[in-house]
């Protein structure tokens, strides 16, 4: 399985796309889901993410995915219409093994394992597993500078797939959730060089960027 990210990238690199968002829709070899027919609702405890969630509604259908497909996710909501993200700022692809491959009671308290990462295009813009069910989880985050008093703003969502195939390698670099991340931390917070939500845009160095957590998963 690969991660697919040229949809999302398209919208995170370019600093004109802007909306606060959810990321609704599964892609899988470019063929999109139904809204909410594989990813779980944000509104959801079961999202396991920075900030507070409610209700329970984690019955979700789960996507068969045969190994070598590419897979990803959509934005499936922004506010005032637009089709992007609001804040510039990193997308990162994980993936968590269920336990007794059992996702319906799965809490997602688990160990996960970084597939993608999405990062600056240039200093002044943003840019085979074992089978078995997963959680897919997709986070894309503001990271804000350490004057700010308030904490970096998460957009996350998880959908349900099943990794058909032979498949083969022992994931490795696992993160947990929460836990793995604390608001201090290099990437969440960053220095003011890295800030461009003001507008300010010229003598920017994100290509000094470093995402946090584990290093990607190759396979």
């Amino acid at each position: 399985m690969r991660p697919y990210l040229a949809a999302l990238l398209s919208a995170v690199l370019i600093p004109g796309a802007l909306g606060h968002q959810v990321h609704g829709i599964l892609l899988v070899n470019g063929t999109a889901s139904r809204e909410w027919q594989y990813v779980r609702d944000v509104k959801s405890a079961w999202v396991l993410a920075p900030g507070e969630f409610e209700g329970s509604e984690y019955h979700k259908s789960t996507a068969d995915v045969l190994a070598g497909s590419e897979v990803g996710f959509k934005v499936s909501w922004a506010a005032q219409g637009n089709p992007g993200f609001w804040h510039p700022g990193p997308v990162q692809i994980y993936m968590s093994r269920a336990p007794k491959d059992d996702l319906a009671s799965y809490r997602g308290d688990g160990d996960w394992f970084k597939i993608a990462y999405g990062g600056p295009a240039n200093n002044t813009n943003w840019l085979t597993t074992p089978p078995g069910k997963y959680l897919l989880r997709i986070e894309q985050f503001m990271p804000l500078p350490d004057m700010y008093n308030w904490t970096a703003q998460w957009y996350i969502n998880c959908a349900h797939v099943n990794i058909i195939g032979p498949g083969g390698g022992t994931p490795t670099g696992f993160a947990r959730f929460p836990g793995t991340y604390e608001q201090k931390d290099p990437g969440i917070t960053i220095t003011t060089d890295l800030f461009a939500d003001g507008g300010v845009t010229d003598g920017l160095g994100l290509l000094e960027y470093k995402p946090p957590g584990p290093a990607v998963w190759e396979g």
